[in-house]
């Protein structure tokens, strides 16, 4: 190998390490790390060429052309049950590699400088067939597709043809059973078969790929029989040479080395494509938690108007209990009616029948109506929960969770899980009636924790009638001193005075202190209603920025590791080969690697195939 050759190889198995390990980050899977792994040790093996295509093309039957021995079982139902590696060895045998790999050594002078691999049909009634074909490609140096001239390119051809492409590698088109054609239909077949196999390799126009029509059966025979004349018509001598041509020494080894390149670049190309619909799935995830946030901020604001408007009827109830002590005092405080003045007990009684009245019981109805309507925007808010965690559950299952997978899906998917399940029991175990009591209870212990009231257990409302009558109204303070003989005229109207300034103070107290505490324990309500939800929020919000940030550096990584991964690839399409490494050189073994040790062929001296061809002649 030339020092140019080691230096790049070097430089690929740095590259392709640095992805195995980036990709360990991004929870890939098990086979694609393998995938790259094998590339990076088919390195050091024999070149592979890999002969695919569908069931009943005559593959086998090509190999055995080629090898100019039967080698291969032939038939007209798929014969190929697994990947047979077919390598150099001094006599025929068949190695077991796993369940899916048989090696068979022959003695073909074509076998010491390339594997042949005969892989099972594809579009076969046999699905695991074609997944073994598949799971092959990658190990491919170069592929031989094979189809067939009485059906020549189908529609699952072009697309296995895709999926070939899609892992970098270079194909050659074969169309066998040539034989069958009319003279004058081969040239339009070939045509037919080059014009749709670039267009499904994406090669550009000024770049056909390589198609020959051969005639494998034909071949075989003529080979057989040493007639020279009807092997050159069968069309496998110019595919020989033209194999030949194409893997020199030189052209192997760049082949050989850019596999690796070709299976990597498409593993991160999927894994960033992966990454990409993660972020956005993660973005919808943000723009839906931030509509969340949004609607938390509202659902704040419209709770608080919504407390002000009942706090308000509730002041209006004490507002309108002290235009009523004015009024009343305006009537009852005066001369002519000293001697019912003097009856404490009958003025107390006329001042809650006729100020107080029904106040307590309208004070009640404001706060119970308070209450439920507190408990229906609470539970209004789990509902919209919800409906948040089955948008988000509905956006997995429908758009990416196949193609996203992995440990991402599946915290996702816990997570918003959990979400669910807290919100259906949160909403299933609410006791609204349980639970107005408990914030009915709240409000007027916190009335009571203000020193206003004294009284507990009996409602908000009849607790501030209580103060009123124990504190706004003090009949005997209005008329202590006053006598028959006293100075009446002169004294009433100040204590009237001072009775309705002492009316205005205390209920100015008993709304402020109301205000004030019903106030304090609204705002802790709702902060205990929000930060409830905010709780089994916050681990899937956490999870979703956190994935977000990892995922873009992920991202970053993975773009430089394609940048690298193209630089490469058209560098060891320039790469110069000519100049051999002087360190250590040894002829190769078969088993070893030739794809990058044996030298060029002269092209003065004629190949081993051509003397073999000759022999077998």
């Amino acid at each position: 190998m030339s020092e140019a050759a080691r230096d790049f190889l070097h430089r690929e198995r740095l590259v392709i390490a640095d992805l195995i390990a980036l990709l360990g980050r991004l929870d890939a899977h098990k086979e694609d790390l393998q995938e790259l792994r094998t590339a990076l040790e088919d390195l050091e093996g024999l070149f592979m060429l890999v002969v695919c295509g569908e069931y009943n093309a005559g593959k086998s039957t090509f190999l055995n052309a080629l090898l100019g021995h039967k080698v291969m079982l032939e038939g007209v139902t798929p014969t190929t049950d697994r990947i047979t590696i077919v390598t150099y060895g001094d006599r025929a045998r068949d190695t077991e590699e796993g369940d899916f790999i048989l090696r068979r050594e022959f003695p073909a002078p074509i076998l010491q400088e390339l594997a042949l691999v005969d892989t099972p049909g594809t579009n076969a009634v046999i699905q695991k067939h074609q997944e073994l074909t598949e799971r092959f490609v990658p190990r491919a140096d170069l592929v031989l597709f094979v189809t067939s001239a009485d059906r020549p390119f189908t529609e699952s051809e072009r697309r296995f043809l895709e999926l070939i492409r899609s892992w970098g590698k270079k194909v050659v088109v074969v169309v066998n059973k040539f034989d069958i054609l009319e003279p004058d239909e081969r040239e339009k077949v070939l045509e037919f078969v080059r014009d749709h196999a670039r267009e499904a390799l994406h090669e550009s126009i000024e770049v056909a790929p390589q198609v020959f029509g051969v005639a494998a059966k034909s071949a075989f025979r003529a080979r057989q029989a040493g007639d020279e004349a009807a092997l050159a018509a069968s069309g496998l001598p110019a595919l020989e040479d033209f194999i030949e041509r194409t893997l020199s020494a030189g052209a192997r080894v760049q082949l050989k080395l850019a596999s690796p390149l070709g299976v990597a670049h498409r593993i991160a190309a999927r894994y960033a494509r992966t990454t990409q619909e993660r972020l956005a799935l993660l973005a919808d995830d943000r723009r839906t938690l931030q509509e969340v946030d949004r609607q938390l901020e509202q659902f704040k604001r419209d709770m608080y108007r919504g407390f002000e408007s009942y706090l308000t009827q509730v002041k209006t109830v004490l507002i309108e209990v002290e235009r009523r002590g004015d009024v009343f005092f305006d009537d009852t405080v005066r001369l002519r009616r000293i001697l019912q003045l003097m009856d404490n007990e009958r003025i107390r009684e006329a001042f809650e029948a006729r100020v107080i009245r029904g106040a307590d019981k309208e004070i009640d109805g404001v706060v119970a109506e308070m209450v439920d309507w507190f408990i229906s925007s609470n539970l209004q808010v789990w509902e919209d929960m919800m409906n948040f965690v089955t948008t988000r559950r509905q956006a997995g299952e429908e758009r990416l969770i196949g193609e996203v997978g992995g440990r991402f899906q599946y915290d996702r998917d816990a997570l918003i899980r959990g979400l669910s399940a807290s919100a259906e029991e949160v909403l299933s175990s609410y006791n609204q009636d349980l639970e107005a009591r408990r914030l009915a209870n709240a409000l007027q212990a916190s009335a009571v924790q203000t020193g206003l009231i004294q009284v507990g257990g009996i409602g908000l409302g009849a607790a501030a009638v209580a103060f009123l009558s124990g504190a706004a109204l003090d009949a005997t303070g209005i008329v202590a001193g006053i006598t028959m003989a006293g100075l009446g005229f002169l004294v009433l109207p100040n204590r009237r005075r001072v009775a309705k300034r002492n009316l205005h103070e205390q209920m100015q107290r008993l709304r402020d202190g109301l205000a004030e505490s019903l106030t304090a324990q609204f705002e802790a309500e709702l902060r205990r209603a929000t930060d409830k939800l905010s709780a089994a929020i916050s681990p899937y919000t956490r999870f979703v920025r956190s994935e977000s940030d990892r995922l873009e550096e992920l991202q970053g990584d993975l773009e430089r590791a394609e940048r690298e991964l193209k630089a490469l690839r058209r560098e060891v399409e320039t790469l110069d080969l000519s100049a051999p490494s002087t360190r250590g050189k040894r002829p190769p073994r078969a088993q070893e690697t030739p794809a990058l040790e044996t030298p060029s062929t002269s092209g003065a001296q004629p190949s081993e195939r051509e003397r073999a061809r000759k022999r077998n002649a």
